[in-house]
């Protein structure tokens, strides 16, 4: 393929919905991350599932760049929502790409105004609301309602994940476009059950890990039903703004 968009999301429920879609021509594996070359949506693609963190993002971003040149990264998944009008389901265009440093003002970049004027330009059903504004990166997920308070305040950002950091970082450097993507899977007064400790080698998460605390912790049983229902909405809407995205006469090259 010749330049093709590289959308890179951590985990298979993620890209889920534009992996059934798109049509592949091969699948190969970049390190640990998967990788699915083909097409969607009248576009070269390559699909990469990256695994969760910062350093299984990062690790797959530079694998990647060794099979392809895209013409455009898409860093896209799930995020928490950090102000309270964003809703299950929404989505977030990142105008500025923040690190959570633990001070006032992380590390930041800016996305690149040609990119947020095409977004801005398209036009979606009501299915969900299109938000832009900061997103910060943190190593930890924000797991109750007064962490996400705390990360908003400290960073004036609207939505928070534990990627897009190291991605913008690493595009910066080699002059590559960048646009982040997310689908907000919780809101800012949710909790959460901290997965970290499912995560596998590969950066997806264990099934049976999860399984086993679930059953040691039959409180968790609705917790994690209701995020798994919010997370599908959050893909289906996710997959729906890509759709329109690449669908774009300037956004499919």
């Amino acid at each position: 393929m010749d330049q093709p968009i590289c959308i890179l999301g951590a985990l298979r429920e993620e890209i889920n919905g534009i992996r059934r879609a798109m049509s592949v021509e091969e699948q190969t594996k970049a390190g640990r991350a998967d990788v699915w070359k083909g097409n969607w949506e009248g576009a070269s693609i390559a699909l990469v599932r990256t695994g969760v963190g910062k350093d299984c993002a990062l690790n797959a971003l530079e694998e990647v760049l060794k099979l392809v040149n895209p013409s455009l990264i898409l860093s896209i998944g799930y995020a928490g929502g950090l102000d309270s009008k964003l809703k299950v389901g929404d989505i977030v265009v990142a105008d500025r790409v923040l690190e959570d440093a633990h001070s006032n003002r992380g590390i930041g970049y800016t996305i690149g105004s040609d990119l947020l004027a095409r977004v801005e330009a398209l036009s979606f059903s009501d299915e969900f609301s299109l938000h832009r504004g900061p997103l910060v990166t943190v190593d930890e997920p924000a797991a109750d309602p007064e962490s996400k308070r705390m990360l908003g305040t400290r960073h004036g950002a609207i939505a928070v994940d534990m990627e897009t950091s190291v991605l913008i970082a690493r595009t910066t450097e080699r002059n590559i476009p960048f646009l982040s993507v997310r689908a907000i899977s919780d809101t800012a007064d949710q909790s959460l059950v901290d997965v970290s400790s499912f995560i596998g080698e590969d950066g997806e998460v264990s099934k049976l890990k999860a399984g086993w605390y679930v059953a040691t912790h039959p409180k968790t049983i609705k917790t994690f039903i209701s995020l798994g229902v919010q997370s599908q909405k959050a893909t289906r809407n996710m997959t729906g703004f890509l759709r329109v995205f690449l669908q774009a006469p300037n956004n499919s090259k």
